[in-house]
């Protein structure tokens, strides 16, 4: 049995699959004969010689700064015949789930060309593998939206590192928040904004609000964080992005 193929149940193998963008691969007949082995991204350091001195410094980025990594999946496809739209799904980035790895997914893009090889002669089953470039972090799926309604709330991050929330926040005036380590303001606007965190971005509908928001973009670190606020908050509903390596 191949490495990875997962255990055979009533003649089917249980982790013969992974999901892209939220279709599963044996939607098109597709079925997974390797997957890849679990890895932890490479932290982002510099190494630095000095003349005269044995050894190199050795420099972190920042904390948590990881690099992206590749994700190797080997696959067989019998029906050849719906080659058009398998090309056509497995292209570009997109949300990569692993049976291997279930409750959560990476952000990752596809970034190898695709060959079909020829198993044996005769066989109509063809071989070929997938590179998924994949950023750092493995993201939980099925969490829900958290709100929050009074200053002073705690929220527990159950993840191994810091997460980037998307926050919609409802105002009645000028406000000064604090979550976790940030804190940042808005001035100047009424109503619900988004302070997007993975983007780096304040909007409202489809209206830039940059200009309204001073400070930095909100973490919440693994384990307990406070919320607290000033000024016109009336609450705030957080996508906490919760995420592990």
């Amino acid at each position: 049995m191949p490495i990875g193929r997962g255990l055979l149940f009533g003649g089917i193998y249980l982790n013969d699959w992974f999901t892209w963008n939220g279709t599963r691969c044996t939607d098109y007949g597709i079925h997974v004969v390797r997957q890849p082995e679990l890895i932890r991204p490479p932290e982002r350091i510099t190494f630095t010689s000095v003349p005269g001195r044995s050894g190199a410094f050795t420099t972190l980025e920042g904390m948590d700064v990881y690099d992206d990594f590749l994700l190797s999946v080997e696959c067989v496809v019998r029906d050849t015949s719906n080659l058009v739209n398998i090309f056509a799904w497995l292209k570009g980035s997109g949300k990569l789930t692993l049976a291997t790895r279930p409750g959560g997914f990476y952000d990752a893009c596809i970034v190898n060309q695709i060959s079909l090889e020829q198993i044996l002669r005769g066989n109509p089953h063809r071989r070929f593998v997938l590179n998924f470039r994949c950023q750092p972090f493995f993201y939980l799926s099925g969490v829900a939206n958290i709100s929050v309604s009074a200053s002073g709330s705690y929220l527990t991050n159950p993840g191994s590192v810091f997460s980037e929330p998307v926050l919609k926040v409802t105002l009645t005036s000028d406000a000064q928040i604090t979550m976790g380590g940030s804190y940042f303001e808005l001035a100047g606007v009424t109503g619900t904004v988004t302070v997007d965190t993975p983007l780096k971005e304040t909007y409202k509908s489809y209206s830039s609000y940059n200009s309204k928001m001073s400070g930095d973009y909100p973490t919440l670190l693994p384990g307990e964080n406070i919320i607290t606020w000033s000024g016109g908050v009336t609450g705030i509903i957080i996508t906490p992005n919760w995420r592990t390596l």
